[in-house]
């Protein structure tokens, strides 16, 4: 069985292209470390956003690893050439904001090639499975990627269907018959408790 740890990067700051973590963020990512750090991970992966990097940094300071950086874990907003906001700071009157309340979370990117983006998502997580059979991995990326991997592997209709939290952790399982599995989805524990180091096996 190989473990697949699919980690939302920490809050960034908004506004911009390819921002830098916020220091909320930078908290979150933190205390991400201090919880995964335990895990056994086994490799580190990161999307090349700079969001990305800096949440994972704490983590290759704490394992003594270097994450690899993957183009394919990059999110959404290059596809469609537009600045990055985080979504609980986008204004009341942007159509993006109602979208979100709604639920109807594929419309806050209603120009992108979704097809396109779940297979670029599929192929990021076939190319880490692949290079680490028995294995536990990290791989730090976005909110969009994780949502559309998981709901390839759910066989779910829509690719954005729930909304992960800043550092969340969503677990899939590629079992010994290459069957992909969903162990958990949006585990953010870490943002509210410490880790016992000896209960982890």
């Amino acid at each position: 069985m190989t473990e697949l740890l699919l980690v939302r990067h920490g809050l960034p700051v908004a506004g911009v292209f390819d921002p830098e973590l916020s220091p909320e963020g930078t908290v979150q990512a933190e205390r991400l470390a201090a919880w995964l750090a335990h895990e056994g991970v086994d490799a580190l992966y990161s999307s090349p956003f700079r969001r990305a990097r800096e949440t994972v940094a704490p983590l290759e300071r704490l394992t003594g690893m270097t994450a690899t950086v993957l183009d394919d874990l990059r999110e959404w907003d290059t596809d469609v050439s537009q600045p990055y906001t985080p979504p609980e700071q986008i204004g009341a009157g942007d159509p993006r904001a109602a979208a979100l309340a709604e639920g109807r979370f594929e419309d806050f990117v209603p120009d992108l090639d979704w097809d396109a983006f779940r297979a670029r998502a599929v192929r990021a997580m076939d190319t880490i499975l692949d290079a680490h059979p028995g294995g536990r991995v990290a791989a730090v990326c976005h909110g969009g990627i994780t949502n559309t991997y998981l709901a390839t592997v759910l066989g779910l209709p829509r690719m954005f269907w729930f909304h992960p939290g800043y550092t969340s952790v969503s677990r899939v399982r590629r079992m010994p018959g290459g069957r992909i599995v969903p162990h958990s989805v949006n585990e953010m524990a870490h943002m509210i408790a410490e880790r016992a180091v000896d209960s982890v096996a």
